[in-house]
């Protein structure tokens, strides 16, 4: 019984050219938001995001790397999120400062 021909080219794809038999992991970057990341929970990706929203902690909700294709849309909603942020901010101060 004779062994079944084996072209060169199928010799190439069985075994890396280095000897390394590990897997390469990819390098992607995270697509959720910190928090839902750690928490291993599902992300909207919206900025911020529902859940951290409903937590109470949209002001955390903080992504690794911003999205290049996102910039420059919203930034007219980000200003008025940060407005509203330090508006809500000062009356925690205000309140703080009455006690």
């Amino acid at each position: 019984m004779s062994a079944p021909p084996t072209s060169p080219k199928s010799l190439k794809t069985a075994a890396p050219a280095d000897g390394d038999h590990r897997k390469r992991r990819r390098n992607r970057t995270t697509q959720s938001c910190l928090n839902c990341h750690a928490t291993k929970r599902m992300c909207d990706r919206k900025r911020p995001c529902t859940r951290c929203s409903q937590l109470g902690i949209a002001g955390n909700c903080v992504y690794e790397v911003d999205d290049p294709n996102r910039q420059g849309q919203g930034q007219g909603d980000e200003r008025s999120r940060l407005m509203n942020r330090v508006a809500e901010l000062e009356g925690v101060i205000r309140e703080a400062s009455w006690t």
